[in-house]
């Protein structure tokens, strides 16, 4: 049907190893594939085929690379759009945490740097822009990665740039999940857009995955195990929820666009001192 896409958002058991973790992915996909053909779109937690990684170094490698190679046969073999969470992306002296998109027929359409590193314990080089597409006669995705979230400019800026459904990929291993899960749904209210936040167990985090629609409600909330979570996104949800309001009443996002307002905190993109 237009103006949807059914996704799943796997909350896998991460591994120890790249080859490990890799198997397991495909082992998802074959089972979506063959069981739930419907399902259009699988999102996986981040860092998801790194797992334990010792070196960062070692692991990165440049974008397009022999990675983002494995994930468009992938995509490809199985019919499936595929963000496969983030990978260690080389670039010059630098290193990103970067989320690849693929497409089932054009392979890599594109790539997010994450901007808001988990710091002082990530070490890599933050991005700065934000990246969004688009599947044609169904609506605009943006992407954040895990601490992102706690940033509301990071999700102010992807709905500035037209999304309607905000993917996170998401390797929380720490107490602050719950935290987490707040942020998820004031995210979704906030902006009016769907929310997948798409977390990691084992070495790739505490779980605890969440599906978020754009007045807030929660779809899908997972626990502590490997747990495979999907919804129907429907994009028209998210205009009319813009237009008329949630609840029919509030429309933060349309006074935000409406009331043009300068705040001091910014000073061309950079806090005060």
């Amino acid at each position: 049907m237009k103006n949807q896409i059914t996704i799943a958002s796997v909350q896998m058991y991460v591994h120890e190893t790249m080859n490990k973790n890799i198997q397991t992915m495909e082992k998802y996909l074959a089972h979506i594939k063959n069981t739930f053909p419907h399902i259009e779109m699988v999102v996986f937690p981040e860092l998801a085929a790194h797992g334990q990684n010792k070196d960062i170094l070692v692991e990165a490698e440049s974008v397009p690379g022999r990675l983002t190679d494995v994930f468009t046969n992938l995509s490809q073999k199985y019919s499936l759009w595929l963000i496969p969470g983030s990978i260690y992306e080389k670039s010059g002296e630098s290193i990103f945490n970067t989320t690849p998109i693929f497409s089932p027929k054009e392979g890599l359409i594109g790539k997010y740097r994450k901007r808001f590193p988990w710091c002082p314990y990530e070490k890599t080089t933050p991005g700065n822009a934000p990246l969004v597409f688009s599947i044609e006669s169904i609506g605009t995705i943006g992407i954040m990665i895990c601490y992102d979230m706690w940033f509301p400019e990071v999700a102010r800026d992807l709905t500035n740039q037209g999304a309607e459904l905000i993917i996170v990929p998401t390797m929380t291993t720490t107490g602050d999940r719950p935290h987490e899960k707040i942020l998820a749904r004031a995210t979704a209210i906030t902006q009016q857009c769907y929310i997948i936040s798409c977390n990691g167990v084992g070495f790739g985090g505490v779980g605890g995955s969440i599906i978020v629609d754009p007045e807030g409600s929660i779809l899908q909330e997972s626990g502590e195990g490997p747990y495979m979570q999907t919804a129907t996104i429907d994009f028209e949800k998210v205009r009319t929820t813009r237009e008329k309001g949630i609840a029919g009443v509030t429309r933060p996002l349309k006074d935000f666009n409406h009331n043009k307002q300068i705040f001091s905190v910014y000073n061309n993109g950079k806090l005060k001192k």
